[in-house]
C-alpha cells in the first residue's frame, strides 16, 4: 500500500506540470508507443469489505471522471490486440475489469457500464459459483452479461495462494506435482468457464496479485495474457504474463487518486531486478534496476517510491535507473512505483511487485 504521501505529491506535481509546461507540443524524437489503463474492482456496494470495496455512488462518480477524460473505453481483448499488432490507439485508452465475480457487479456496476454502452470484464472463479456460494454470480447471470458486452476471465478453480506453496498445502512452485495442481486450477477452470459460455478469451488474474517465474512461463506455454494487481498502464513492451492494473477500490478508490491514473502512461522500461516478484528470504532491502527503453522523451528525473517508506533515493545515469529500498520490508506483498514526465508534461508510470514469504 503506497503512502498517502505519494498521491498528495503525484497531484501536486501533476498540477504543478501543466502549469509550468502548458501542454508543450511533442518534439519529433519524443513520440512514445501507445498506452491503455486497466481498472480493477472487486465489490460495488455498501456493505462489503472496505479496502476491496466502492459504492455504487462511487462507482457512478468513477464512471463520471472517465467520461470527462475523454478515454475510450475498450475490451481487454481488443486493448491487447491493438498493442500486440502495433495498432494505433486512442490517446486516452482504458479497461474495466472485475475480480471473482461478486453478484454486486451485476446489481450495481452492470447497468450503468451498459447504459453507456462499455465493454468489462470480469475474472471469475468456478468453484464457488458451482458451489452456489452466497454473494456470487451465477451462470445464468454471467450468461446474461456476456450476452450484454461482458468478457469473463479466468482467476482460478479457486481463490489460491498460487506461489505460496507448501504453506499454503500446495505443491512448491519448483515441485514436478506443481504442473498438475495448475492444470486443475487454471485448465480445469476454462473448461467450466468455457462449457457455460461458450469459447472466451484467455485471459488470467492471478489470485491476490501474486505470482512467479514458474507460473509465469506455464501461463504462457498455455497462450495465457496474466495480469497481477500493481499498478501501471500497459503497453506493447509489457510482460504478457506480467500485466499491471490499476486498482480502484478503497483507498484507491478516492477520486483526487484515481483521475490522474485516468490519463496516465507507461513509463516504458526493462525491469533488470528484481527478476521475481517473490524476494530471497534474505532480502528484506531490495533494489530496483532497470532501463528506459525511450531515455530521451524522458529528460526529467525519475522518482521512484515504495509501499509504506515514499519517495525513495532514486539515481538515474543516462538509461538506467536504480532504486533502493532504505529500510526492510514487512512479510507480504509490496511494490515499487517509479513516475517521470514525458511529452507535454503527461505522467509515466511503472510498478514492481514484491513479496516476502516467511
Amino acid at each position: 500500500m503506497l503512502s498517502p504521501s505519494f498521491h498528495r505529491w503525484l497531484r501536486c506535481a501533476l498540477l504543478g506540470s501543466l502549469a509550468l509546461l502548458g501542454g508543450a507540443a511533442l518534439g519529433a524524437g519524443d513520440t512514445l508507443p501507445p498506452s491503455v489503463v486497466v481498472l480493477q474492482y472487486h465489490f460495488v456496494a455498501t456493505d462489503t469489505p472496505a479496502s476491496t470495496s466502492v459504492t455504487p455512488g462511487q462507482f457512478a462518480a468513477h464512471l463520471e471522471a472517465i467520461e470527462a477524460s475523454r478515454a475510450t473505453l475498450l475490451s481487454l481483448p481488443e486493448a491487447l490486440d491493438a498493442l500486440r499488432a502495433g495498432r494505433t490507439l486512442p490517446e486516452t485508452a482504458l479497461a474495466i475489469t472485475f475480480d471473482d465475480a461478486y453478484e454486486s457487479i451485476a446489481e450495481a456496476a452492470h447497468p450503468l457500464l451498459h447504459a453507456r454502452g462499455w465493454p468489462y470484464t470480469i475474472f471469475v472463479n468456478p468453484e464457488p459459483i458451482d458451489g452456489r456460494h452466497g454473494g456470487f454470480l451465477s451462470w445464468d447471470q454471467l450468461r446474461r452479461l456476456t450476452a450484454e458486452g461482458a468478457t469473463i476471465g479466468n482467476h482460478g478453480l479457486r481463490h489460491d495462494y498460487m506461489v505460496r506453496g507448501e504453506s499454503q498445502g500446495l505443491p512448491d512452485p519448483a515441485a514436478p506435482a506443481y504442473e498438475t495442481y495448475l492444470e486443475t486450477q487454471v485448465l480445469e477452470a476454462q473448461r467450466r468457464i468455457d462449457g457455460e459460455l461458450g469459447p472466451q478469451p484467455k485471459l488470467f488474474a492471478y489470485p491476490y496479485g501474486e505470482f512467479a517465474p514458474p507460473l509465469q512461463a506455464w501461463l504462457k506455454t498455455q497462450g495465457y495474457a496474466a495480469f497481477g494487481q500493481h499498478s501501471g498502464p500497459l503497453w506493447a513492451g509489457s510482460d504478457p504474463q506480467a500485466l499491471p492494473r490499476f486498482p480502484a477500490s478503497g483507498i484507491y478508490g478516492d477520486l483526487t487518486s484515481l483521475r490522474p491514473k485516468l490519463t496516465m502512461k507507461a513509463l516504458a522500461a526493462t525491469i533488470e531486478s528484481p527478476t521475481s516478484m517473490i524476494l530471497p528470504r534474505e532480502v528484506d532491502r531490495p533494489t530496483l534496476r532497470f532501463t528506459l527503453r525511450f531515455p530521451e522523451a524522458h529528460r526529467g528525473p525519475v522518482q521512484c517510491y515504495l509501499s509504506g517508506q515514499g519517495a525513495i533515493p532514486t539515481t538515474r545515469e543516462g538509461s538506467r535507473v536504480d532504486a533502493s529500498a532504505p529500510a526492510p520490508l514487512p512479510l507480504g506483498r509490496s511494490r515499487f512505483n517509479c513516475t517521470a514526465q514525458g511529452p507535454g508534461g503527461r505522467w509515466h508510470w511503472l510498478s514492481q511487485p514484491l513479496l516476502r514469504l516467511p
